[in-house]
């Protein structure tokens, strides 16, 4: 047995919560927090830190909610708050590599261990390819990352992050020439090969 709230879309779960009803928040959160997490660990490759911005960006959906418009899709608005969120954790993070350089340059996918396995080589170029995104200038690891690991489209991605769809394409061109190069470099790995 179901109820209305399990029945409605996330942008009528949004509305409702918008409305002050709760009930309607705790399910807009079941149901997006996948997500959000799994965008959260694309741009910050760190189970920890992922989980905390998912929280975090939670937090903020809670305190915006009022400048969420049902016009949009609630998907789109939701990323932008994501990113914006892992965006600052990347920076915050910077700083403190400053201090503290990082040794450990790997990314390790602890959301979905099965995929792993399944996968096979396809799970370890896309772990490759994840830890080299580490290297890329913040606003190409955002665009690579909601576009080829997110599955947005390119419109989608410029609404997320405010840029415009040239942008979009010009960062990922960029991204993913950056990305073949070290791939190259790094592992030997060669457009051909793949």
């Amino acid at each position: 047995m179901t109820t209305q709230t399990e029945q409605q879309t996330v942008e009528q779960l949004a509305v409702s919560a918008q409305a002050g009803d709760a009930g309607a928040f705790r399910c807009l959160v079941e149901r997006t927090h996948p997500m959000a997490f799994r965008l959260a660990f694309r741009l910050l490759a760190d189970d920890h830190d992922a989980r905390d911005a998912a929280q975090e960006s939670f937090i903020r959906l809670w305190d915006h909610l009022d400048r969420y418009d049902p016009t949009q899709r609630f998907e789109t608005w939701f990323y932008r708050i994501v990113t914006n969120v892992a965006m600052d954790r990347l920076r915050a993070r910077k700083r403190r590599w400053g201090v503290f350089p990082r040794t450990d340059r790997r990314a390790i996918d602890a959301a979905d261990p099965s995929t792993l396995e399944s996968a096979g080589a396809n799970a370890e170029l896309a772990g490759i390819i994840r830890t080299l995104t580490d290297d890329l200038p913040e606003r190409q690891r955002a665009v690579i990352v909601l576009r080829d690991l997110q599955d947005c489209s390119t419109e989608e991605v410029a609404e997320i992050l405010g840029i415009s769809v040239a942008s979009v394409k010009t960062n990922l061109h960029y991204a993913r020439a950056r990305i073949r190069s070290l791939m190259q470099s790094r592992f030997g790995i060669r457009k051909e090969d793949v």
